[in-house]
């Protein structure tokens, strides 16, 4: 499954980023506005979120690849 970058904005304005699998964002994005914790696996490991304190969540278009060393790739 492809994984994409996400931001989660808090109250007080923090921001969580995280890396998870396209199949995360559907139900993560339903579960917010409910009273109570939502999981998501990340790359960056497991996260409970309160989500009633989410004010916010951007989707960052493209998948992430498995990129390593240097250069553009051309």
């Amino acid at each position: 499954m492809a994984s994409r970058r996400i931001e989660l904005g808090f109250d007080g304005g923090a921001v969580l980023r995280l890396t998870v699998d396209d199949g995360q964002i559907p139900p993560l994005s339903k579960a917010l506005g409910d009273v109570g914790v939502h999981a998501v696996t990340a790359d960056e490991g497991e996260h409970w979120l309160r989500t009633s304190e989410v004010r916010y969540l951007r989707v960052i278009p493209g998948e992430v690849g498995n990129k390593v060393g240097f250069g553009n790739g051309a």
